[in-house]
């Protein structure tokens, strides 16, 4: 869950401008659609909730005759003056329930607050009630555990069960239950659900479109659409407003290339699912066959039965790419730890280089790639790695792609 919920119409939007990005780093380490279901749905933490403490007393704390009772009005008339649509809100409030002698070796379930559970295991007096709040399409519940005849009790808080968390960190005295921002919590935490839905489905699109994309992916072929005068002209004159150099309004420019290669890597990859860390191609088996030991920061096992590099060379063979490669034993890394490796790869008289960075947290996997190493201007960025056949694949077409691009770099002049 993200540090501060979305409060506004604002802070979604820039929720929703960042789903893009999210899904070319799960492109690019190849996660599966429930992965990233996964990922996005996590777990609730309540510690990155206590902004909602300590503001104003909580409208749905009330007391009568002395005893205290869930508002419903007084929640009601909090929600509206925020903007809730009431429509959407429903409250159902349990009657008092006696709990049975509590067991201190019951396997079952748990009690609040460990402090309090010998206090509760005691006594045969203990009763709960149970506060049932929904709106939009979020439920949540709040057990007010308490002694008979007393006005304080405890509050185990359940924020949504549409979105998994663990109840045991939410669980309040008297004092802080009184000084809860329960309205702008609970809707929130709708909008945060609503933006999570969101994200999935967002999320879920682009896995089928990439699917698709996949299927049909012609592997002998990279398109590198027209530029047209009509958009240089409008991206030099944007660029030149925010006052940017001609190098960044060059990379600007030449961005749809840049994002085809790219996809076209993405899709290789996904449909072989054979990625492999480039600084494990340079190195060379004592005899063919032969295991080698790779580098890989994310675990202590380094041996494997089969050459990176024989793999490489093999489906070089097979697609009938001819071509040299240049790979440096690649260089530590201190915070966070990894490798670090610029690797060459040259076919013909064109050149690609990729500059890899593997760290000991995958989520920090990073590859820059410059598609025609002579002009740096060209570059694409890959937060994960790239299969060995999307690789070759791409070497293949390199000679005309580099012809293409130096064709056009040297039409603007820049």
């Amino acid at each position: 869950m993200k540090k501060i919920l979305a409060h506004s119409e604002r802070d979604a939007q820039n929720r929703r401008a960042s789903f893009e990005e999210k899904f070319r780093y799960y492109s690019g380490h190849l996660r599966s659609l429930e992965q990233i279901k996964s990922k996005v749905n996590a777990e609730l933490e309540v510690k990155y909730l206590k902004g909602y403490f300590g503001k104003a007393p909580n409208p749905i704390y009330g007391f009568i005759n002395g005893k205290f009772s869930f508002s419903e009005q007084g929640l009601r008339k909090a929600l509206k003056k925020n903007g809730a649509d009431l429509t959407l809100f429903k409250i159902n409030v349990s009657s008092e329930t006696a709990r049975e002698l509590l067991n201190l070796n019951t396997s079952e379930s748990w009690y609040p607050i460990k402090q309090f559970f010998v206090l509760y295991s005691k006594r045969k007096d203990v009763f709960t009630q149970t506060c049932q709040l929904t709106y939009k399409n979020i439920q949540m519940e709040i057990t007010r555990w308490f002694i008979k005849d007393s006005p304080y009790g405890l509050y185990e808080i359940i924020p949504t069960k549409e979105m998994p968390c663990n109840p045991e960190q939410f669980i309040l005295r008297e004092d802080e239950f009184y000084m809860l921002d329960l309205p702008t919590l609970l809707m929130d935490l709708a909008l945060e659900y609503q933006l999570r839905e969101e994200e999935i489905l967002y999320h879920a699109k682009q896995t089928r479109i990439l699917t698709m994309e996949t299927t049909v992916l012609d592997e002998e072929c990279i398109t590198l659409s027209t530029i047209n005068t009509n958009t240089i002209e409008r991206i030099i004159k944007e660029s030149e407003s925010q006052g940017q150099d001609k190098d960044q309004t060059f990379k600007a420019i030449v961005q749809p290339w840049m994002e085809s290669i790219r996809n076209y890597l993405l899709q290789l990859t996904n449909k072989y699912k054979d990625q492999m860390f480039i600084c494990n191609i340079g190195l060379k088996p004592e005899k063919v066959g032969g295991a080698v030991e790779i580098y890989d920061p994310r675990s202590s096992h380094h041996m494997i039965t089969f050459s990176p590099q024989q793999k490489y060379l093999d489906i070089c063979k097979e697609k009938q790419v001819e071509g040299l490669f240049s790979i440096p034993k690649p260089t530590l890394l201190e915070s966070p730890s990894g490798y670090q490796t610029t690797a060459v790869f040259k076919v013909a008289d064109a050149e690609m280089e990729i500059d890899e960075r593997i760290y000991s947290d995958s989520k920090h996997d990073l590859l820059v790639i410059y598609p025609n190493a002579k002009d740096h201007r060209f570059q694409l960025e890959i937060k994960g790695s790239i299969g060995i056949h999307a690789l070759v694949g791409y070497l293949k077409l390199m000679p005309e792609l580099c012809r293409q691009m130096k064709k056009f770099a040297d039409s603007l002049n820049f």
